[in-house]
């Protein structure tokens, strides 16, 4: 309902929601890589991946901006926003890059590209941020203590259990 308008999520309705998000971008991510891997690369095959791909950016980053972030995390939240923001651009930019392409022998030609190594640098840097929002998530745990406790604001007392699923 939060996420409709009707006001902020708590921390766990917004992590389950980004949760969410994650999952399926990285099952949409999946389901194009091995299809793209199980036949011959062609141009027009590696034009397809990389219109399916920016697809799946953009509704996830569109995702995330439908969300209505709790106070607590409101600076974690715009920081997503610009990390995926930017891998979104460098997504493009690597797609604009490979629909100038005359010939594709590599399912992975791409990768060794100015345009590649720069989305896989802020790539680098949208896993450590997962890493580090889960581990602020997994710190969380230790408030289980203070559940029952009647004077501990129940902001205070949330325990987020989520598994963003990210990369070591």
């Amino acid at each position: 309902m939060a996420a409709c308008g009707g006001g902020s999520l708590t921390l766990t309705e917004y992590a389950t929601e980004v949760e969410a998000l994650v999952a399926e971008m990285e099952s949409s991510f999946d389901s194009i890589d091995a299809r793209w891997e199980g036949r011959t690369p062609t141009i027009e095959g590696a034009r397809e991946y990389w219109d399916r791909r920016l697809e799946i950016r953009a509704d996830f980053l569109a995702g995330v901006q439908d969300l209505s972030p709790p106070e607590e995390i409101e600076s974690q939240h715009e920081t997503a926003l610009e990390l995926f923001g930017r891998i979104t651009a460098a997504d493009e930019a690597l797609a604009a890059r490979v629909a100038g392409f005359e010939t594709i022998t590599d399912h992975w030609q791409w990768v060794g590209t100015p345009e590649g190594h720069a989305a896989e640098a802020v790539l680098a840097e949208v896993y450590s941020f997962c890493r580090a929002s889960q581990e602020e998530y997994d710190a969380t745990a230790d408030r289980e203590a203070l559940e029952d406790v009647p004077w501990i604001p129940p902001e205070m007392q949330q325990v987020v259990k989520v598994a963003f699923g990210c990369p070591p």
